[in-house]
Order: structure tokens, then sequence, then C-alpha cells
């Protein structure tokens, strides 16, 4: 029987509490990193089990999982979760944006280490492709694209960009020309080479200005499209149909108030709830 399952795990995330047996192999690191690492240690035993469970019931050759982040490495954690990359988990530099990913699928895939680029936004557009779905299942604007090729061959170059925005900042992933917006609304912007500069300390904007405006114009292009969305204007009617709840922190929802004073006792809600309150 088909099936499909998505996991968001809460390891490893503050406040990070790992067990005395997971923290033990390192007790050279300060507390925080201790914690930290001991819940990748757990999670990973976690993954082990679910891998596990997929080869006894005999389906795990024909299971696609897909495995990543959801964004980059943490500051004040050692040894540091972004090697050498610049900033951190909440930034649009390849320290808050590039993990590693990976895709098992015995009966298809085998074993190898690709730099294509690539991001979560190719997954429901992959998973339409493997499934021979037809393109009307999605809405005319996807950002990703469809990734299927490579699980069977390496490809050279990316041909459509990878577009972020958080807040005011924003990046645009080009294979190896990235573009960083500081500031959206300022059009503040800075350009680098990830191949000879992977630690972004260059901006090579002045020296190649053709890149740089035509990587500019191209984000500024997608980034009128994201307002667009987030108002309906992909949808067939135009518009965003009904009523839809503004956006509120779950620990304010009256729904969950029966629930509350049993869960703040739990420590990876407790500051949240207290924060609510």
């Amino acid at each position: 029987i088909p099936f499909f399952t998505v996991i968001w795990d809460g390891s490893p995330h503050s406040p990070w509490l790992a067990s005395e047996t997971d923290r033990a192999p390192f007790s050279d690191l300060d507390e925080q990193s201790q914690h930290h690492y001991g819940e990748l240690v757990a999670f990973d035993r976690s993954l082990g089990i679910l891998r596990k469970e997929l080869r006894d019931m005999e389906i795990a050759d024909n299971t696609i999982l897909w495995f990543c982040s959801d964004n980059g490495g943490l500051s004040k954690i050692e040894p540091t979760t972004v090697g050498k990359l610049k900033g951190f988990k909440g930034s649009v530099w390849e320290g808050g944006l590039r993990v590693p990913g990976i895709i098992e699928w015995p009966a298809v895939i085998r074993h190898r280490i690709s730099d294509y680029p690539a991001s979560t936004m190719d997954i429901f557009p992959t998973l339409v492709d493997i499934l021979g779905l037809a393109d009307s299942v999605m809405l005319s604007l996807v950002d990703g694209i469809s990734i299927k090729q490579l699980f069977t061959q390496e490809i050279q170059q990316r041909e459509t960009s990878i577009p972020f925005r958080f807040n005011d900042r924003g990046a645009l992933i080009d294979n190896n020309y990235k573009l960083i917006a500081l500031s959206i609304e300022d059009q503040k912007f800075e350009l680098y080479n990830l191949e000879n500069d992977p630690d972004e300390s260059h901006d090579i904007s002045r020296e190649n200005p053709d890149i740089f405006i035509e990587m500019k114009e191209e984000y500024l292009t997608w980034n009128a499209t994201v307002d667009s969305s987030i108002l309906g204007q992909d949808y067939t009617e135009g518009k965003l149909v009904g009523k839809h709840p503004e956006s509120h922190f779950w620990m304010n929802d009256p729904r969950y108030e029966p629930y509350l004073n049993e869960w703040v006792k739990r420590p990876e809600y407790e500051k949240r709830i207290k924060m609510g309150r």
C-alpha cells in the first residue's frame, strides 16, 4: 500500500536536554554543547530504528527516505556546527542555509556523493515527477524543480536558481554564484562566488556587473511573486477564498488552554507558555 509520511523531529533544538548516557561521550565540552550533541546521538539512534523497521517490513528497497535539516547550524555550540561557513540559523549566509541532505532509495539510487545544489523546495516537484502526476496538481508558480534525474546520473548544472527570503533579507543561489540581499527593502545586495569563496568574504558585484544586475533583477521579480502568492493571486480565483485566521502563537490559542498547566512542566514548552502568559 503506497504511503507518505513526514516526520518533523524536535531534536536538536533548545532547550537541549540529552540523557546522561548520550551526552557522556562529549564530557570535555561545555554543558550546552554536551546536550546538543547528545540529542544528535539520540536522533541518530531513532533514525536507525526507523530504517531497521522499514527493512524488517521488507519495504525498504522501494521506500524513499529523504533526510535534511530545515536550516543551518547554531552559534555558541562547540565544536562549531557549520564548519568554516559564515553565519548561523536565522541568517542567509551559507551557515544559515547550507545543510547536508540524504536521499535513500535502494532500488534506484546507488550510493554516491553529489555537490548538485538542491532545496527542500524540490521535494514536491520531485515526488510529482516520480509518481507521473500531471502538472495540473501544482500551481503554475513553483519555486522548486524535480531532481529525479539526479537519482540515476550526475547533473552538472542546475537550470533554475534557488531563492530564499527571511524577513528583510534574502538570497538567490545560481550554482556557484550567490546573490545576498542584506536588505530587500533598501535593495542592498552583494554577490559571491561560492566555489572560490565558500566563506563569503569577498563581494564580487563590482567585478561582475552583468551577473550582479541579472541576478538582482531575477531576485526582485521572484520576490514580487512571493508577495502575490501571500495574497492568493496564484490561485484560480485570484484571491484567498474564505475566512483565514490571523497568525498567532499556539500558546495563546484558547483551544490549548486546558493542557497548558500540564505542558508547562515540560522543558521544551515551559519558556513558551510562560512567555504567552
